[in-house]
């Protein structure tokens, strides 16, 4: 007795030290990234990297890291409700626990080196689940669910249910720890196979869906959009990580939601709304444009639904972080035009607000990537224009027409990875000059829109936008003519005057609600913008539609 009081005691004294360890968001993200990355190490190390690619590296890399955030964040959310501490003492014991995830690879080249064994996830048919549930995972340790494995689910079980006894003193609240710890763990053990049964079960019938359907959905190479996934293997890792990706996605905005509300309200509301709307539709366009231009024909699976999820949250984060980057150094400008915004009021600290734009760049670099290379490059070129526009020594929005010549330039890039996403070729050989230079001269005159809402502030700064250097009313005057002669000269270049109504009559609505603005209290300076682009893209799918046909 007095025994087990010491050593309650004692995990007593480790535990708080843990739980208060110092630590930090950049520490959090470095520890936790060295041990995703010491865990592939060690998983290819022993396998003796035998017929590995770079590309292959960069998937398994991706895939283990998404999936272990994703399992990280779950039992932080899950043991913040359930024990009722917070979340730096929370994330601080599970990343000290996730040591444990380095031990499965060695454990099984250990036990089972004189065997082929292959280390992934349990594939069992609906009916079979509950008996792998009750016996852990029954037989068969050299395939799907290793000796590494359990020993994984089982350590950490058993710690989780060690560590609700010590937080709660209560052996039934540790003992229901344990058991929904071990469901958890369980179903992110299986998850494939409850991928496949949700998926596939309403067509083939949820009790016949079995081995054979799951390996046949996650091994089989196949397309994410013009891409293949590759090998066998390759093909598990890249399906996998892309689900987890956008699944990591939901959780954590719905984690947000719930426990910094305010915060993440004000962000959203920071994120100009329309702009997000916008470049959402620069990617459906270009994919519309691959496919009208090229003729393709590909299935929409399901993995292509996640691989769009992706690309689409890769976009949203890039245009975010540019926002990010923009507050930062418009602070004085927002100061006097836009003071609801978070980094004027003090919603974020601007170490805070940094540390989110980097997180987001992040995301938008690494999500694209996991479902194509070439639009994470597009992206960082997006990045790299959307920093030169706002931040010193260049600060190019603060020249007239140069500020516009980069915001289109980086419209034109979002475009640009809709089409090269579908197209079999990846590449942009196949799109229409005209059509790039139609958008091109469209968005040139249409952008300076947005600068209506901040002549006060663009003022102060010098920042010389048409607005600022001409005064609003000519200001208007001048990007509204801009806007109409664009519409026309749209018919001009696409040598198709049949477009010559819709171009009359898309310009002239423009021209006209532009200079309507402040005169209305529907058409605002600062709503101005939802209008002409909203306009500005019917008209481009009316283009699209007609040049294609």
């Amino acid at each position: 007795m007095v025994n087990n009081k010491f050593m309650l005691k004692f995990l007593e004294k480790i535990i708080d030290k843990i739980e208060n360890s110092p630590t930090s968001f950049c520490l959090w993200s470095v520890s936790f990234l060295s041990i995703i990355a010491t865990r592939v190490l060690m998983e290819n190390w022993l396998s003796g990297m035998v017929n590995k690619t770079g590309d292959y590296f960069f998937h398994h890399f991706s895939y283990t890291l998404v999936f272990f955030l994703l399992s990280y964040v779950i039992f932080v959310l899950f043991l913040m409700k359930f024990l009722k501490i917070n979340l730096k003492k929370i994330s601080n014991v599970i990343l000290w626990g996730y040591l444990i995830i380095i031990l499965p690879p060695l454990i099984d080249f250990v036990m089972l080196q004189d065997k082929y064994y292959l280390s992934f996830y349990g594939i069992y048919g609906l009916a079979e689940i509950p008996k792998r549930f009750i016996t852990f995972f029954g037989d068969s340790p050299d395939f799907g669910i290793t000796y590494g494995v359990r020993f994984e689910i089982a350590f950490t079980v058993l710690a989780l249910l060690v560590y609700g006894y010590i937080k709660t003193k209560s052996k039934i609240k540790a003992l229901s720890l344990g058991i929904i710890s071990y469901a958890i763990l369980f179903f992110l053990g299986t998850f494939p196979s409850w991928f496949t049964i949700i998926t596939q079960g309403f067509k083939k019938g949820f009790l016949k869906i079995g081995e054979i359907e799951i390996t046949q959905l996650f091994f089989t190479s196949a397309k994410f959009f013009s891409r293949n996934t590759g090998t066998y293997l390759n093909a598990l890792s890249i399906k996998l990580s892309i689900v987890y990706a956008v699944l990591l996605s939901i959780v954590i905005s719905a984690a947000l939601f719930f426990y910094y509300r305010k915060e993440l309200i004000a962000f959203l509301k920071n994120s100009r709304p329309v702009q997000l709307i916008y470049h959402i539709g620069l990617l459906a366009i270009g994919m519309l444009m691959g496919i009208f231009f090229t003729k393709i024909d590909w299935d929409f699976n399901i993995f292509n639904f996640f691989a769009l999820m992706a690309v689409a949250i890769a976009v949203v984060c890039a245009w975010l972080a540019s926002v990010v980057v923009n507050d930062i150094y418009d602070k004085k400008i927002d100061a006097v035009t836009n003071q609801y915004r978070p980094l004027v009021v003090g919603i974020f600290s601007e170490k805070n607000y940094i540390i989110i734009g980097a997180v987001l760049f992040a995301v938008s670099i690494f999500f694209s990537a996991m479902v194509n290379p070439k639009a994470a490059f597009l992206l960082i070129a997006y990045q790299g224009l959307a920093f030169l526009y706002s931040a010193w020594p260049f600060r190019l929005k603060r020249f007239l027409g140069v500020a516009t010549l980069v915001s289109s330039l980086a419209s034109l890039l979002v475009l640009f990875i809709g089409f090269i996403l579908v197209v079999p070729e990846e590449n942009l050989s196949n799109i229409p000059a005209r059509i790039v230079w139609l958008l091109g001269i469209a968005l040139i005159f249409s952008l300076p829109i947005k600068d209506l809402k901040d002549i006060k502030g663009d003022k102060l700064e010098e920042v010389k936008t048409v607005p600022v250097v001409f005064g609003e009313y000519w200001g208007k005057m001048i990007i509204g003519s801009g806007i109409f002669l664009a519409y026309v000269f749209s018919v001009i270049l696409a040598n198709e005057f049949q477009l010559m109504f819709w171009a009359l009559l898309f310009g002239g609505a423009s021209f006209w609600i532009l200079n309507l603005s402040n005169q209305n209290k529907k058409i605002t300076n600062r709503n101005l913008i939802w209008w002409v682009m909203g306009i500005l893209f019917l008209y481009f799918l009316i283009v699209i539609v007609t040049l294609a046909g």
